[in-house]
Formats: C-alpha cells, sequence, structure tokens
C-alpha cells in the first residue's frame, strides 16, 4: 500500500481531473475582454473548484476512518471545512463575481496539499501524487483572480 508511485489509473484520473482547471482558467484568458464569458468561465473555474475540495476532503476523511479505529475529530473537521469553503465561494461569486473568491479556494487547496504531504497516513505515491495537480488546481485560481481583479 506505500509504495512510492502511483499505478496507471490514479495518475490517469488525476491528469484527466486537472483539464478542467486548466480549461476554465483558459476560457478565462480567451474571454478577458468579454465581461458575459469571463464570468461565465469564472464560475465553471469556482464550481469545479468546488468539488475537487469536497472530494479531497472525503479523501481525507475515509483515510482518517480507515487509519484509525477512533477518528480524531479534528481530522474529520479539517475534511469538511473544504467542502464548506467551496460552497461559501460559489455563493459568494453568483452575489459578486468577485475574484476574490480564488484567493480563498487557492488558499484551501494550498492547505489541504500541505496537510496531506504531512499525513503519515496517506500513502507515499498519493503524498508525490498531490504535487502537480495541486499546483495546476492553485495556479488556475490564481490567474482567475487576478483576469478578474487585477485587469
Amino acid at each position: 500500500m506505500f509504495k512510492l508511485k502511483p499505478s496507471a489509473s490514479p495518475f490517469i484520473l488525476t491528469a484527466l481531473g486537472a483539464v478542467p482547471f486548466l480549461a476554465a482558467a483558459l476560457a478565462m484568458l480567451i474571454n478577458k475582454n468579454n465581461p458575459v464569458m469571463i464570468n461565465a468561465a469564472g464560475l465553471w473555474l469556482n464550481v469545479y473548484a468546488a468539488v475537487i475540495l469536497s472530494f479531497l476532503g472525503g479523501v481525507r476523511w475515509g483515510v482518517e476512518i480507515v487509519a484509525h479505529e477512533t477518528p480524531r475529530a479534528v481530522v474529520l473537521i479539517l475534511a469538511i471545512i473544504g467542502a464548506l469553503v467551496g460552497w461559501t465561494n460559489v455563493l459568494f461569486y453568483f452575489q459578486f463575481a468577485s475574484g476574490w473568491g480564488f484567493l480563498v479556494l487557492a488558499a484551501a487547496f494550498l492547505g489541504y496539499f500541505m496537510t496531506d504531504r504531512g499525513s503519515r497516513d496517506m500513502p507515499v505515491w498519493y503524498r508525490s501524487l498531490r504535487i502537480w495537480p495541486s499546483a495546476v488546481a492553485i495556479g488556475c485560481l490564481l490567474v482567475g483572480f487576478g483576469l478578474l481583479e487585477l485587469l
């Protein structure tokens, strides 16, 4: 279970999971002069980030309940924060169409990455696999922030 490299399935599925981040950020870049389309693509990015944060929290929750006979409450609480942050950001985006929520989402991805990288309950291959997709997600969220708030 604690091998160093992931098998093909997790690697391929992770790569495919990064595509919507890249597609939404690219759509925002392409449509940076079209307010309707940049906001639509921003919503796509926001919603997908919320979905993936929920997924990462579910992974963390699942590992905790399998690894510990008595799951640690603090880990379970941290596992649901991503879903709550993502949901709140989607609501915030609908109300304000602001890029500031992308910074919050990027921080949540960084937090989950650092927590998972430091967890000895996670397989070594999973901790290694999380590096580049986390960088892609954070990078795309920063692009969204930049396009909506800095340009």
